[in-house]
């Protein structure tokens, strides 16, 4: 059996230049198909394409939420790890020293000593799952560095110079110590 081309030219319909110009067309539309690996991209592989683009954006604000739980989780492992390391461990006594949380007037029970670190600042009450921690000023700002909502009580004392009023008629007057309400 002939070629479509060799029985076309039988009949007549077409002569031997018109052939041989349609087959080096085809040769030359292959040849650029190849070169320029055009290939026609159908609605299905757009649709498939698509999904892979929108997966990968997921994929990638999944993992990026997972590291910032990781690393609050870090943030939060560090402090109780600070809070342990240097909590003070005998401070129990008889003199009570108020401070707020929540809204709330508590209370803990410290020896003088730590009642007039606490008002100058070289102490501070720091809160963990609901307990009461007392730790020393260093470790204080490296947890205000980390998280400062653990921090309950603080002193600066240089806040407290700053406050008082050079104009204050009161001043040349002493506060006694011994002065409990």
């Amino acid at each position: 059996m002939a070629s479509l081309q060799d029985q076309l030219m039988n009949s007549g319909l077409v002569n031997k230049q018109k052939a041989k110009q349609a087959q080096t067309e085809k040769r030359r539309q292959a040849k650029q198909k190849k070169k320029k690996g055009t290939v026609a991209v159908s609605d299905v592989q757009k649709a498939i394409q698509e999904k892979a683009e929108l997966q990968k954006q997921k994929d990638l604000e999944n993992n990026q939420q997972t590291q910032q739980e990781l690393a609050v989780r870090a943030a939060h492992g560090k402090l109780i790890q600070m809070i342990a390391q240097h909590c003070e461990k005998d401070y129990q006594g008889e003199l009570d020293y108020h401070f707020t949380y929540d809204n709330k007037v508590k209370r803990i029970a410290v020896t003088p000593k730590i009642q007039q670190g606490l008002i100058k600042g070289s102490f501070a009450i720091c809160v963990l799952n609901e307990e009461f921690y007392l730790i020393n000023k260093e470790a204080a700002e490296k947890l205000r560095a980390i998280d400062e909502s653990v921090l309950v009580a603080l002193h600066d004392q240089s806040q407290v110079e700053e406050t008082s009023d050079e104009d204050d008629p009161y001043a040349e007057f002493a506060i006694p110590d011994d002065l409990m309400w």
